[in-house]
């Protein structure tokens, strides 16, 4: 038994695909299957169940499973101590972002990681909170930069932003001739929203009054950019988060700012508990800070009220 064997064993539960699992491993599949047979011949059980479907784990592969994945996390902790005793900020970084934040915060410090730390390779994926919470505790992730609080105490939170909610308004809409919006506006008719399972739709949904009616709800699109695209061309009004119309926020009178105290969403850094490359951490943290308006950073003054 070897940890190269337990790394293929756990590829194959993730994939569930021979062929994937040893595309994702950078390996053949031949070799790949013959590692995970070996290690069922040496441990007299049989770990996965195939099919021409793929590969399900038996009931005592998910047991043997649950253990490898352990093993490996200590075998990695062991080489990120050593790093860190060597000051070295090397290895890989997985990264898990919403996709309300993905593109707006992403490019703004990528290309900085990379020039202050070439030797790390950066793996970067958008995905729901719900995956990138569980892909932590399955530590599939490194790090998350998603919406908190979370109150999970499998996961420690640094807080990096509290981000304004903002209305963004069509010119033929009777919002579009206030100066400045305050929750109960958001009752009028033309709201555009995210589809459900976006965090941010649920944020929106706290944001507006319980009495509001669900006629309000026209449209329900995939992306902040889709509803950004249908408002400026169609009837109507959404909400979005500063860092998706930052260029314009100042200069077009059709995006409108809250009435304090103003809503925001908490943006954080999210790890295991276990995480112990705290400078990684730090280095990140302040790339990212670097990279936004100071007004921006979490624990600014200012009148905000957090929404979830």
């Amino acid at each position: 038994m070897n940890l190269q064997q337990l790394a293929y064993v756990v590829a194959l539960d993730t994939h569930r695909q021979f062929g994937l699992a040893a595309e994702k491993s950078c390996v053949s599949q031949p070799a790949l299957s013959v590692q995970v047979q070996k290690l069922e011949e040496e441990l007299g059980v049989l770990l996965f169940d195939r099919s021409q479907r793929g590969a399900e784990p038996t009931a005592v592969g998910i047991k043997v499973i649950a253990q490898a994945r352990q093993v490996l996390r200590e075998a990695q902790h062991l080489r990120e101590l050593v790093q860190i005793e060597k000051g070295e900020v090397v290895g890989e970084l997985r990264l898990g972002v919403i996709p309300t934040l993905a593109p707006y915060l992403v490019p703004r410090f990528l290309v900085g990681l990379t020039t202050a730390y070439p030797d790390l390779r950066i793996r970067v994926e958008e995905l729901r909170s719900e995956e990138i919470m569980q892909q932590l505790k399955d530590h599939r992730l490194d790090v998350g930069l998603l919406v908190t609080p979370l109150d999970d105490r499998q996961l420690h939170e640094l807080p990096l932003l509290d981000e304004p909610f903002l209305l963004l308004s069509s010119e033929t809409h009777p919002l579009a001739a206030q100066a400045t919006v305050q929750p109960t506006d958001l009752q009028q008719p033309g709201l555009w929203l995210l589809q459900q399972g976006h965090c941010f739709r649920n944020q929106v949904l706290n944001l507006c009054s319980p009495s509001s009616p669900t006629g309000t709800i026209t449209y329900e699109s995939g992306s902040i950019e889709t509803l950004k695209e249908l408002v400026r061309r169609h009837h109507g009004y959404t909400l979005v988060p500063e860092l998706a119309v930052l260029d314009e926020v100042e200069s077009n009178p059709l995006v409108k700012r809250f009435v304090a105290p103003a809503p925001v969403r908490e943006v954080s850094l999210v790890v295991h508990h276990g995480f112990v490359r705290t400078t990684l951490l730090t280095a990140l943290r302040d790339l990212i800070l670097a990279s936004v308006p100071a007004r921006l950073h979490a624990g600014k003054a200012g009148a905000k009220v957090r929404w979830r």
